[in-house]
């Protein structure tokens, strides 16, 4: 789905909620080139692949892989568009052995129930993890804080997980913030269910309001095509109350 020129949404339109809680991907056009960040749930990419094909491209225009981090909502296409495109793969140090398989991800309060939509998600999620595992691939070239990708900005996003990256495209007022901030089931800088520590996640989010954002692609849930950095402010406020 077009956010705008030159942003594409791409999610599962059905089973959407089984399938890490309305996970999203995102692709960015900076000419012939795609930007690829986030893989989806599924391992086969079909719903990342589909969009590329219908913008008149093919895998080979991806030249950019972008992982926010870790977990496998958002990691379970990467092998397959790793393999069509061979395209590099970026990812945090703290991030990247677990991307690559070689190390299980941290788990979070298993008893934390907020919100409580998304609770039975990472419940079966922690359940089944030993045999519901993404497919792994080595990280190309590891990123931080300051780093650019072709146009777009690393931002390290801490809180979620301690390596989680947000990612910017200063030219379009573009905000891709992984799970730093989601609006399915509310708004919100991520599920406190699954934050590993949630000082940091409210500090990520001043970060991340203090830019000059107009669109806002999240991790989970809708994009905010209008406003950004409004609704940035808005809940950066409350959290310092």
């Amino acid at each position: 789905m077009k956010i705008s020129s030159g942003i594409y949404q791409i999610g599962a339109v059905k089973g959407g909620y089984v399938k890490a809680g309305y996970t999203k991907s995102f692709l960015l056009e900076d000419g012939e080139d795609i930007i690829v960040v986030d893989t989806l749930y599924d391992a086969d990419a079909k719903l990342i692949l589909d969009e590329i094909a219908a913008l008149g491209k093919t895998p080979k225009n991806i030249k950019h892989i972008l992982m926010t981090h870790g977990h496998r909502g958002h990691l379970g296409g990467l092998a397959a568009l790793k393999r069509l495109s061979g395209a590099p793969i970026y990812g945090h140090a703290w991030e990247a052995d677990i991307i690559s398989g070689d190390r299980s991800r941290q788990e979070p309060d298993f008893f934390n129930m907020i919100p409580l939509k998304a609770w039975p998600i990472i419940s079966v999620g922690r359940l089944t993890a030993r045999w519901n595992k993404h497919e792994g691939v080595p990280v190309d070239q590891l990123i931080d804080d300051g780093d650019e990708i072709g146009p777009i900005k690393v931002i390290h996003t801490p809180g979620h997980t301690p390596g989680h990256l947000a990612f910017y495209w200063p030219e379009r007022k573009v905000l891709l913030s992984g799970d730093a901030f989601v609006t399915w089931p509310l708004i919100t800088p991520g599920w406190r269910c699954t934050m590993l520590n949630e000082v940091q996640s409210w500090q990520s989010l001043d970060r991340m309001a203090a830019l000059d954002v107009d669109i806002i692609c999240p991790g989970h849930g809708d994009a905010i095509a209008h406003n950004g950095k409004e609704v940035l402010k808005a809940l950066a406020e409350k959290g310092s109350v």
